[in-house]
């Protein structure tokens, strides 16, 4: 019988199984799909939204693998990358406050500084796949969802969200449920559905959001989300990059800025507040 050792981590709700590549390499272990998948399930063994793999690639840089409980590769999760850095540093596995981490969509650029994690989420682009004679990453487009006509902002963060703009006070009470489907499946304009970002601006550097999520439904915090949701904003109004901005989440709070650095990347923060840990061994 072998043993399995891992971490049990969570970020807001939303929890990991992290396996160390080391500790599977001198068990002899094999992640497999059947495996996979008996680690996941809800009603039996451990349940969780996910395994990370936890490995090197350079002396001090890391990779990591993500499986989906289908046995499914994901390019990338801010959730879960957020796991992983709590991860090397609770385990000691770096003492570096700068580290790249590689996934399967790009390479993070991770700092660490008085327990303030930043990362650098790389260049926002406009959705090539929009379908609109115009197309600019600039533009912004309407669109029919009910009895409702929104103006939304497309912004590709890896991945295609449709920024709305909300009246002041509107998001408090605004029937989510009611205009999501015409919006996230409107595959006459998005071929690929879209996630959706419904925002109300506070002040000049604060924003509320809440989030329809692609295939999932209501989400209570992302990162791509913010970080598009600020982008449209700094498009939409000609606001000055650079400076942070808050996010309000559903359960959390963000710090985003677009930068003006040569990558033209934009930035996040978040407090490195410690995730609960478990520790399982499974024969």
């Amino acid at each position: 019988m072998k043993e399995l050792k891992f971490t049990k981590m969570h970020w807001i709700w939303n929890d990991f199984i992290m396996l160390n590549q080391t500790d599977l390499d001198n068990n002899g272990i094999k992640l497999e799909t059947e495996l996979v998948q008996k680690l996941c399930h809800r009603n039996f063994w451990i349940w969780s939204d996910g395994i990370v793999i936890i490995t090197k690639w350079s002396e001090t840089d890391f990779r990591y693998i993500m499986y989906n409980p289908d046995w499914t590769i994901a390019e990338m999760c801010g959730n879960w990358i957020r796991c992983y850095m709590k991860y090397l540093i609770d385990n000691n596995l770096s003492t570096q406050t700068q580290i790249d981490v590689e996934t399967w969509a790009w390479i993070l650029n991770l700092d660490i500084n008085e327990d303030i994690v930043t990362v650098d989420m790389w260049t926002p682009k406009k959705i090539e796949e929009l379908n609109f004679e115009t197309n600019e990453f600039w533009n912004s487009f309407s669109i029919q969802a009910e009895d409702r006509e929104f103006q939304f902002t497309p912004v590709s963060m890896w991945n295609p969200h449709a920024v709305i703009f909300l009246d002041k006070w509107e998001l408090e009470n605004f029937q989510l449920e009611k205009y999501w489907k015409s919006v996230e499946r409107n595959t006459g304009v998005f071929p690929n559905k879209t996630n959706a970002e419904f925002i109300e601006i506070i002040s000049d550097n604060e924003i509320n959001m809440r989030v329809w999520e692609r295939w999932a439904g209501e989400t209570l915090a992302c990162w791509t989300w913010a970080c598009a949701s600020v982008v449209s904003w700094i498009l939409v109004w000609l606001l000055n990059k650079n400076e942070f901005i808050k996010v309000n989440l559903a359960w959390w709070i963000l710090e985003v800025k677009w930068s003006w650095n040569n990558n033209d990347s934009v930035i996040m923060k978040w407090p490195a507040e410690t995730s609960f840990e478990w520790i399982y061994y499974i024969k």
